[in-house]
């Protein structure tokens, strides 16, 4: 018997105002606004198949970029990856859904999905920097991203699943070299924390 999952998502009216009077698209530095407060606030679990087109919610992904002395961890999706439309593309965040849990389920999400999509077994700091929001397309409009920066004591760090992923530490340098071939979120985040990790 399928177990429907739930996820946590937030009305897009309680995000962005009645009026999208705080809507954006591309990445938004949380000096700018910051949405956390509005999101813990709201947040609420639905089921994952009714939220996939439903545009009056965001489901709340958290998006982990990982740093260490400068560089980025990029990856990229090969063909036995699950996502057709994502093959071969780069990415510099891993992220998905979160499901209820207790205590802070932002930072609980983020944890699990580094943890599921990356192996890293050293010590690191993280902070949220900012969020994303694409309206352009329908996945889009179902998703809002929170943008967690992971600073990582040490480099060793690689991808779990090596039958589907590839990726490894790149200069900022490389990553624009990418650009062309970077997922959206990825790129809009690119943009949004080049200064921060140049400090």
């Amino acid at each position: 018997m399928f177990e429907e999952e739930d996820i946590m998502v937030i009305a897009r009216n309680a995000l962005f105002g009645e009026n999208d009077e705080r809507a954006f698209n591309g990445f938004m530095s949380i000096e700018k606004v910051d949405f956390l407060p509005i999101i813990k606030d709201s947040l609420v679990a639905r089921p994952r198949t009714e939220m996939e087109n439903d545009p009056t919610y965001k489901q709340v992904i958290p998006y982990t970029v990982f740093s260490h002395d400068g560089k980025l961890f990029l990856y990229r999706r090969t063909k036995n990856s699950g996502e057709a439309r994502l093959h071969d593309k780069y990415s510099i965040g891993v992220g998905g859904h979160m499901n209820p849990a207790e205590g802070d389920v932002i930072i609980a999400g983020m944890e699990r999905e580094f943890h599921e999509e990356l192996i890293y077994n050293d010590e690191y700091e993280y902070e949220i920097v900012g969020f994303i929001n694409d309206d352009s397309d329908d996945v889009g409009k179902v998703h809002f991203g929170v943008v967690f920066l992971v600073r990582g004591k040490t480099p060793d760090i690689e991808v779990a699943e090596k039958d589907k992923l590839e990726g490894g530490l790149v200069t900022l340098d490389e990553v624009e070299g990418k650009r062309s071939l970077l997922e959206k979120w990825s790129s809009f985040t690119l943009d949004g924390i080049k200064d921060i990790i140049i400090q």
